[in-house]
């Protein structure tokens, strides 16, 4: 039987942006990341939209292949979030990760930077990584990965998001990708709060499989102390995850 679960700690602003969901079946989750400069409330209403919207179209009930559900689904998700940043005149965006698990494969749709990381066995890696908006110089030439991320870690922590890509946009881009599964195999999804503080060894090595909600509470706990370390006073943003062990 396959184990999901996944838990949300509300950062130092005290209005928790992420929400995330779990199918009753444990075959489709979600992770949403409500952007701070969508304001308290907007931040909110998109993590929340997205988790309605997931609870109310349920995979298995549109009779779609996996592929074309998660495509129909963040067509939605990015043009309800146009008509309700157009009423409230105020731009309502983040990121999402969308997982549905169907015949041994997993088929992951994200857009913006909340990392999801496939486990196997001793190794670890991150799955449907988008591609950030300074790609095009690094295919040029013009700068290394290494490079850019450093350049980019120099700056203030809300500048940096400038980089990322965000829901809703005109023409909604998302990366997907499909991942064979075999018996304990894991994933992650975590919301920046995580991915910004732990390399993907780090979360591997607290992973215990055999105590998932445990480990997620570790993992939390971790990237709340190492931001508070960080900004040397006591700071964190909303940190949630999601574990997923087949």
């Amino acid at each position: 039987m396959a184990l999901c679960t996944g838990n949300s700690m509300t950062g130092t602003s005290g209005i928790n942006g992420d929400n995330f969901y779990i199918s009753p079946d444990n075959t489709t989750f979600l992770l949403a990341d409500g952007a701070s400069g969508a304001g308290k409330e907007g931040k909110v209403t998109m993590s929340a939209h997205c988790v309605n919207i997931i609870k109310e179209h349920p995979f298995g009930a549109l009779g779609l292949s996996p592929d074309a559900y998660l495509d129909t689904m963040i067509w939605k998700i990015n043009n309800d979030l146009i008509e309700i940043s157009q009423q409230t005149k105020t731009y309502t965006f983040g990121t999402l990760v969308l997982c549905v698990v169907h015949d041994d494969t997993a088929i992951i749709a994200s857009v913006g930077d909340s990392p999801a990381y496939f486990i196997q066995d001793s190794h670890i890696k991150r799955i449907a990584k988008p591609q950030k908006t300074y790609q095009g110089l690094i295919d040029a030439g013009f700068l290394t990965e290494t490079e850019a991320e450093s350049y980019i870690e120099k700056l203030h922590d809300y500048m940096q998001s400038m980089f990322d890509k965000f829901i809703p946009m005109v023409v909604p881009e998302y990366t997907i990708e499909s991942i064979p599964l075999t018996a304990d195999d894991m994933m992650m999804l975590c919301s920046d709060g995580i991915g910004d503080f732990l390399t993907p060894e780090e979360i591997k090595n607290t992973i215990n499989p055999n105590q998932l909600e445990n480990s997620i509470t570790t993992v939390m706990n971790t990237a709340k102390t190492r931001s508070i370390q960080k900004h040397q006073r006591n700071f964190y943003d909303d940190i949630t995850a999601i574990i997923y062990r087949h």
